[in-house]
C-alpha cells in the first residue's frame, strides 16, 4: 500500500446491504437482457449467484475478509498525517463530489 504518500485518501465505505442489492439488481438487468454489453452477454444464473465463486459470493466474502484490514490500514494512514474522507453512502459520496467540483 502506498496510501502513506498520499494527500487525502477517500474510501467509498458502502455497507454491505447495499453492496448486495446493487450486485442483484445489476446481475438481474444483465440476466434479463437489459444490458447489452459483453460482460453482461457472458454472465450465466450460476456465475451472478449460484457458483463457489459467484458475483454476489465473491463480493460478500471479499467484503468481510477486507474490511476489517482496510479499518486498520485506514487509522495508521490517519496516524500518519493523512486526511482521510470515509463516504458510508452514495449520497455522502454524490455530495462530496460535488463540492470538489464546485471548488476548481
Amino acid at each position: 500500500m502506498v496510501w502513506h504518500r498520499a494527500d487525502v485518501l477517500v474510501w467509498l465505505d458502502l455497507p454491505l446491504l447495499l453492496v448486495v442489492r446493487r450486485i442483484v439488481y445489476r446481475s438481474l438487468r444483465q440476466l434479463a437482457g437489459l444490458d447489452t454489453s459483453p460482460q453482461a452477454q457472458r454472465l450465466t444464473w450460476k456465475r451472478a449467484f449460484f457458483g463457489r465463486r459467484s458475483l454476489l459470493r465473491t463480493a460478500i466474502r471479499k467484503y468481510r475478509n477486507n474490511r476489517p484490514r482496510y479499518v486498520e490500514q485506514v487509522a495508521e494512514t490517519t496516524a500518519l498525517g493523512v486526511r482521510v474522507v470515509r463516504l458510508r453512502s452514495g449520497r455522502e459520496a454524490d455530495v462530496w463530489l460535488a463540492r470538489q467540483l464546485s471548488v476548481r
